[in-house]
């Protein structure tokens, strides 16, 4: 983890000084072909991608912030779309040219590689400081949290951009992190049925809504959510079971939509055959997002809203009581038709006063949750 000093720009070592970094790791025991792979800048045919993260005032005045990036070089062989579309059973030939146009541009990070040991600069707007991400993995991903003075003009949102390459001109990828108040509500929001309509129990649905399909927002979840968002120190994170490889096209959606921006919590990037999650790592990726926000945000009261289409209920009710005096209400958005009185949600909230849980019926009007004043 970086220290937080600027470090000058990593240049390509020639194959003499590789040839010198491995005789001194094996002096030192180590593995030669480890030494080989010795942290380089991006390529110009390589890139990086940041999800918004968050930040953190410190007790000094300063912020702590997390970057998290996944670098990674796209493929543009010929037939890709059509192999991928016959994987997921979807036939391109009788798509629309609009909805082949969508299917394109939604799946063309899944025919990119990621990129191993690959570094890049971080230069924050508004400020000096520079600082060098930690070599990528086998994943394509690279992780900091780093403390920084506070750059000038930060309310909600603390900027960057991802430098590299010759001229520090030709690869500038842009990323932010949401400043969250050591006080106030957090959402902390699904989307796939929850904010935006997916039928995620509907698999042939479900993939084409998710890429061939315009996004549609749920009916009136934004409205609610800007309401909430008057709120003093609201913040909105959030969290999907989606790989990372639709985070482009999820915060085109968010803002497009007309809901708060937030943070994004995506599950790591992923293959073709890993695109569907099985229900454990799903409920592992939830409740691990979970548990890390309100871990960093000891003193913030959440709201958790999510849907009845997959384990939200069942997961939110385990927060909850494990949680109490930080949950403030659990929304599910009902897709299923069970209704408050059904097996599912007696035994799910069980114990849970009923007016800390809500659902959200397909004909309701009124938000069930008080925006805080």
């Amino acid at each position: 983890m970086s220290d937080g000093a600027p470090h000058p720009t990593t240049t390509t070592p020639d194959p003499r000084r590789r040839s010198l970094v491995a005789g001194a790791a094996l002096l030192a025991g180590l593995a030669p072909l480890q030494a080989l792979r010795a942290a380089e800048p991006l390529e110009p045919d390589e890139e990086a991608l940041f999800m918004n993260g968050t930040a953190r005032p410190t007790a000094d005045g300063r912020l702590e912030v997390d970057i998290h990036a996944w670098i990674f070089e796209r493929e543009h062989r010929w037939g890709l779309d059509s192999a991928l579309a016959r994987y997921l059973g979807l036939s391109l030939r009788k798509l629309s040219p609009a909805a082949r146009l969508r299917f394109s541009q939604r799946t063309a990070l899944f025919h990119a590689e990621s990129e191993e040991d690959k570094v890049i600069d971080v230069v924050f707007d508004g400020s000096p400081t520079r600082i060098t991400m930690p070599a990528s993995g086998k994943d394509g991903r690279s992780n900091l949290r780093i403390v920084i003075d506070a750059p000038r003009d930060t309310r909600e949102w603390v900027r960057y951009h991802g430098v590299t390459g010759p001229g520090e001109l030709l690869h500038r990828f842009r990323g932010e992190a949401l400043v969250v108040p050591e006080e106030g509500v957090s959402v902390i929001s699904d989307i796939d049925d929850t904010i935006k309509r997916t039928q995620v129990r509907d698999r042939r649905e479900m993939l084409l809504n998710t890429f061939a399909r315009r996004f549609e927002a749920a009916p009136r979840m934004a409205d609610w959510y800007r309401a909430l968002a008057q709120a003093p120190g609201a913040r909105f994170h959030y969290l999907s079971s989606s790989p990372i490889q639709l985070y482009p096209a999820l915060s085109d959606f968010i803002r497009s939509a007309g809901f708060p921006a937030g943070s994004m919590h995506l599950r790591e990037s992923t293959t073709w055959r890993t695109l569907i999650p099985g229900e454990e790592d799903s409920r592992a990726h939830k409740l691990g997002t979970i548990e890390r926000l309100l871990a960093e945000f000891p003193q913030r009261r959440f709201v958790l809203v999510g849907d009845s289409g997959e384990a939200d209920p069942e997961i939110y009710a385990q927060v909850f009581r494990a949680h109490q005096a930080r949950i403030d209400s659990i929304v599910i958005r009902d897709v299923t038709g069970e209704g408050r009185t059904s097996e599912r949600y007696r035994a799910t909230f069980d114990g849970i006063e009923p007016v800390r849980w809500h659902l959200v019926m397909p004909d309701t009007t009124a938000w069930p949750v008080q925006a805080p004043n």
